[in-house]
């Protein structure tokens, strides 16, 4: 699989991270409104931020989880700063079987972009390069049930509700026990061929 190391869209650039990008990474990271529902614990320190975005490259070259920066298409000093992210992450299976030979794509975004549909346009270029590869037939997402913003973008880039996961995710900021999430699923289109390339 060809994977693009960056999207040209129309206000936005999708792009591979790099270590300069953990201060602005950090921002985002640490804000409680952000971290709110994610299932990851809020970041305090740099430190492990560098450890993952390490990582993230190695995962990258091993064909396993492909992550991109989201940047402001403006002409200023904020055109390659780094306001949120995406990831896909390409996997046999995922709740209990529920899609094979897909991939799950998740997001985030500083809360600073918050309703300019960056997220939007972020998760529907990254979903519709994903459907064009013949090697996979569906892309998921899975979101905690209260969280509307990404049920939202979910529903506006073609994704629909399969099913609710019961006790599938624990979102250290508001719960130590397992909540429920949503399942969204987005099938393949066999009719790739005329769909337009992304700049890359």
């Amino acid at each position: 699989m060809l994977v693009p190391e960056s999207f040209e869209l129309t206000n936005i650039r999708l792009r591979r991270p790099r270590l300069s990008d953990a201060p602005a990474i950090f921002e985002y990271g640490s804000d409680p409104e952000v971290a709110r529902l994610a299932d990851w614990p809020i970041l305090t320190c740099l430190e492990p931020l560098l450890e993952t975005l390490h990582r993230r490259e190695v995962l990258w070259n091993e064909g396993i989880e492909y992550y991109w920066i989201i940047t402001p298409k403006k002409p200023d000093k904020e055109s390659d700063r780094a306001i949120g992210a995406i990831s896909c992450r390409v996997a046999e299976n995922v709740a209990e079987n529920v899609a094979e030979n897909g991939a799950e794509i998740g997001y985030l975004l500083n809360r600073k972009y918050w309703g300019m549909g960056y997220a939007t346009e972020a998760a529907k270029a990254v979903v519709d390069w994903v459907l064009s590869q013949p090697e996979i037939s569906q892309v998921w997402a899975t979101c905690d049930i209260e969280n509307a913003s990404s049920i939202r973008v979910l529903e506006k880039i073609g994704m629909h509700r399969e099913k609710i996961l019961r006790n599938y995710s624990i979102r250290p900021q508001i719960s130590c026990h397992p909540r429920d999430s949503y399942l969204f699923v987005r099938k393949g289109n066999t009719n790739t061929a005329k769909r337009k390339p992304y700049r890359i």
